[in-house]
């Protein structure tokens, strides 16, 4: 009788799981399919949109300024070679050309006396350029002005600089002409773009310089300092959880915070330009990042010194 009964208690069907419990896991997969979907297409359109501000494809072009080349007495060519933001000074190579003439090339050799009087900062410079002598080349420093290193990656300057070229004449007499500038407005990781203003003699040239970084050069600045601050929330994440026992002691991940705390000062070594440490950005992001690092790993290192296996 009892063997009959356990027969008939074993064919009786096992109950099956609630199908709420069982939708349940796919659902969570399914939201967390959701928010990765929405997080990839925010970091597209964040993406997008930085490309948009920053303007990384821009290309350097030679500005033209004063007046016509055909027209003018001298022409000179301007090239940027050097920017020390650190020291705020720029370093411009200024070449004395030949006009164009219709027959072909000219020679690179002075015609006539001329002076190109170069006024920058606070004084007025004399280069005399005698006839049937080689076209001087020069190279000169001009200050930067209205900004500071401190500022970097955004950080901006501008210089100025007053061009005029007089005609010696009989009796010592002057006679202004009219000048032409070429100038290329680019170097390795800055913009140098220039600006004419009217200056007070139409045949003289005003020129401003306004400096700044390339949009890559920022973009990538903003984003090795944004990689910081993700990283020292995910070090504090880890370190706070165990801390707090939230998540079990795994010692695969000491290595990891380790390596986080020595992979900060590399990023900030990386960065274009070698801006000097103590700029606003290193107060704003890695300083603070770098102790966040040692402090989340002391955390985790406390959390196994009170709570880790015995041998």
């Amino acid at each position: 009788m009892e063997s009959a009964t356990r027969e008939a208690a074993s064919e009786e069907p096992e109950e099956e799981a609630p199908p709420a419990a069982a939708d349940k896991p796919a659902r969570r997969r399914l939201r967390r399919g959701l928010l990765l979907v929405a997080l990839l297409v925010l970091c597209a359109v964040g993406y997008g949109l930085v490309l948009q501000r920053f303007d990384i494809s821009e290309v350097p072009i030679e500005a033209q300024f004063g007046a016509p080349i055909d027209e003018a007495g001298l022409v000179l060519s301007l090239l940027p070679v050097a920017i020390d933001s650190t020291q705020e000074t720029m370093q411009i190579r200024i070449s004395v050309t030949p006009p164009p003439s219709p027959s072909g090339p000219r020679a690179a050799i002075a015609t006539r006396d001329l002076t190109l009087r170069l006024h920058r900062d606070t004084f007025v410079e004399h280069i005399p350029i005698r006839a049937q002598q080689p076209l001087p080349e020069l190279t000169r420093n001009f200050d930067l002005n209205d900004g500071s290193i401190r500022f970097y990656p955004v950080d901006r300057f501008s210089a100025s600089v007053h061009l005029s070229v007089v005609e010696k004449g009989p009796g010592g007499s002057e006679r202004a002409l009219p000048l032409h500038v070429k100038m290329w407005e680019g170097i390795l990781g800055f913009t140098v773009h220039g600006e004419q203003a009217a200056p007070i003699d139409p045949r003289d040239l005003n020129l401003s310089f306004s400096v700044r970084r390339t949009g890559a050069v920022k973009f990538f600045s903003i984003t090795i300092y944004a990689a910081m601050v993700v990283l020292t929330l995910c070090a504090l994440s880890i370190g706070s959880l165990v801390f707090i026992g939230f998540r079990k002691i795994e010692a695969t991940l000491v290595g990891a915070m380790g390596a986080m705390v020595f992979a900060l000062p590399a990023l900030r070594n990386a960065l274009p330009g070698a801006p000097p440490l103590g700029i606003r950005a290193d107060v704003l992001v890695f300083f603070w990042a770098e102790i966040g690092a040692v402090v989340a790993l002391s955390l985790f290192i406390a959390a196994w010194v009170r709570r880790g296996s015995r041998p």
